[in-house]
């Protein structure tokens, strides 16, 4: 149902107990399946993993097309769509009409990889897969909600909750199901219910790691397996990293040896401190495999600016940081190279504590209960080990001790301030599902499906299995961060899969790009005529403080190491999407009419 707008409304359904949707952009592809029955019919965007194990053990034969899909519809028939949901492994928003009731049951998938927005005004109720595809309504304004804004100016946070950028369109909530009334669709949604939330307050203390890796190395082999269920080529986003690495030598051991079918691909960026080839070369060797790869310099080979904007209109509102443009490209290539499916490692680092923030809030959490001793022993083992303070930034970790970008905030978005203390917390497994549910994952998702879609390719992201995340969200702390390392459960689970340079690797890039470079160099003529305009969106809606902002970019330009790139990229980002949308929104209207 992709580049699609659904409308349930009441004169569209009394009595024809149908479909109804409208044109919102080119290649509409919203037509329902039906049940074998003919009594459900569905529309359907994503991938289920396992539909093919659900139709065996259910018995479901007979099926016409073999796809997921009708599986799917034909799961729901049989057994609502509530345990139906609860059984689907995988990533999907969906619509379901039960003709002989005409009872509209609403579902998205746990982790909200698959989008799903609605926006309910005088005519109905209207769904769509991208936001961008409601802009042509006439009760759609471009009114910015305030609370979004504040997040993303003051820590570079979206995707948080069910509020979009825009205060009349809603985003369906993750792992949740819900129901409309085809007789009273103004009525809206009703029995929103969540299927899925994972036990992460009693993780099991007495587990030991002699017995917790067994369980861990079968259920990623799993998740990664059902994964590369595919009948077109696949591919691994290779990083050199520890994730992708495992990723990597379980398709290889799956498919016996990497063909042209199961892929490796990696961006690097030769010359650069930061390049990866180092890395990828050593798991080239290791699995016996080319690695098709691109370059990460993007400077003097296309416009910037342009290439930011293209990914902006399709991301549905401002990209926190560069990451987004560079998935664009990621994806881009992997079209080139006839890639149509691509297996990523997101969710690794919230589901086993990968990312350097979690020893540096654990310690914090071990000193507000008092734990002095095991706090400094806890923080003496990443010291020496070096796998903290080297790639320690305080710009960057001061929006986990509570900070925030208050300078450039307009007086609209400091007053709507509603931000919880990032630093504080009960739990190590508190703060990854904050994380997972809220402030991380939602969205990484977000956009790597945004820029994923834009090539018309499929991600897949093993680690985001729900079997997977709730083993690392019980796994004892001690198992996760231990001996001055994170994520230590997963890197024994694999370590003698891997080459140890990789299983123990200490430093953590990423998806790491010369943005700074970027922002002082070909991008500053740019930004600064963007925000030195009296005109500039932003201003005039409140959100941001234009004086506040320009000095706060003149102290990055110069070097002034607490003023972080989103400090400044942020207000930017969010000038940029608000002059794209209004361009949306004409070109939307102008289509439906």
């Amino acid at each position: 149902a992709r580049r699609s707008l659904t409308r349930l409304s009441s004169t569209s359904m009394v009595g024809k107990g149908s479909f109804s949707w409208m044109c919102a952009s080119v290649n509409v592809s919203a037509i329902p399946s039906l049940s074998a029955s003919g009594r459900f019919r569905i529309i359907f965007n994503g991938e289920i993993y396992n539909y093919r194990e659900l139709a065996k053990q259910f018995g479901l034969r007979n099926l016409n097309s073999g796809t997921d899909t009708e599986v799917v519809v034909e799961m729901i028939e049989r057994l609502g769509i509530y345990r139906a949901c609860q059984l689907f492994n995988g990533m999907w928003a969906l619509v379901v009409h039960d003709i002989n009731l005409n009872l509209y049951y609403i579902s998205r998938d746990r982790f909200g990889k698959k989008p799903l927005y609605f926006h309910r005004n005088a005519t109905g109720i209207y769904f769509a897969s991208e936001m961008h595809s409601l802009l042509g309504l006439p009760t759609v304004g471009l009114t910015v909600d305030v609370v979004t804004a504040s997040r993303f100016l003051a820590q570079s946070l979206q995707n948080v909750d069910t509020r979009s950028w825009l205060e009349n369109i809603t985003s369906f909530p993750n792992a949740s199901v819900a129901t409309i009334d085809g007789a009273f669709p103004l009525d809206g949604l009703k029995n929103v219910q969540r299927y899925w939330a994972p036990n992460y307050e009693n993780p099991i203390p007495e587990l030991k790691l002699k017995d917790a890796i067994p369980e861990l190395r079968a259920l990623v082999q799993d998740a990664i397996q059902i994964r590369l269920h595919a009948d077109v080529p696949v591919g691994v986003a290779l990083s050199g990293g520890l994730d992708s690495s495992i990723i990597s030598i379980e398709a290889a051991r799956k498919v016996g040896q990497l063909t042209t079918k199961t892929k490796l691909f990696s961006a690097v960026n030769p010359g650069s401190s930061d390049d990866e080839s180092p890395h990828v070369d050593v798991m080239a060797r290791h699995l016996e495999s080319d690695v098709h790869r691109f370059s990460l310099d993007l400077e003097g080979k296309e416009d910037l600016f342009e290439l930011l904007k293209k990914c902006i209109r399709y991301a549905d509102g401002p990209v926190s940081s560069f990451s987004s443009v560079l998935f664009y490209k990621l994806m881009e290539n992997a079209q080139a190279a006839d890639i149509k499916v691509v297996l990523t490692g997101q969710g690794a680092d919230e589901a086993f504590c990968g990312y350097r923030k979690y020893p540096i809030l654990e310690i914090k959490r071990l000193l507000r209960a008092g734990k002095l001793i095991e706090a400094t022993q806890f923080a003496a083992g990443f010291l020496m080990n070096g796998t903290i303070l080297p790639q320690f930034s305080f710009s960057e970790a001061k929006r986990y001790m509570g900070s925030s970008n208050r300078p450039v905030m307009g007086n609209v978005v400091s007053e709507a301030l509603d931000l919880e203390p990032l630093g504080t917390i009960t739990s190590l497994s508190e703060r990854q599902w904050l994380d997972i549910s809220r402030y991380s994952v939602p969205y990484l998702c977000h956009y790597e499906d945004r820029m994923s879609m834009a090539w018309s390719r499929e991600v897949r992201s093993p680690f985001l299995d729900f079997r997977v995340v709730e083993m690392g969200l019980r796994l004892p702390e001690r198992l996760k961060l231990s001996e001055g390392w994170t994520k230590f459960a997963l890197r024994k689970a694999f370590e003698r899969d891997l080459p140890s340079s990789i299983a123990w690797r200490k430093d953590k890039k990423g998806f790491v790009n010369p943005q700074d470079h970027w922002l002082k160099g070909s991008l500053k003529s740019v930004l600064r005529d963007y925000m030195s305009s009296q005109d500039a969106r932003v201003y005039r809606a409140g959100l941001v403080d234009r004086n506040g902002f320009l000095r706060q970019f003149d102290e990055y330009c110069a070097g002034n190491r607490k003023v972080w790139f989103r400090d400044v990229f942020a207000p930017f980002a969010l000038e940029v999407w608000l002059r794209e949308a209004a361009a949306q929104m004409k070109n939307m209207q102008q289509c439906l009419d």
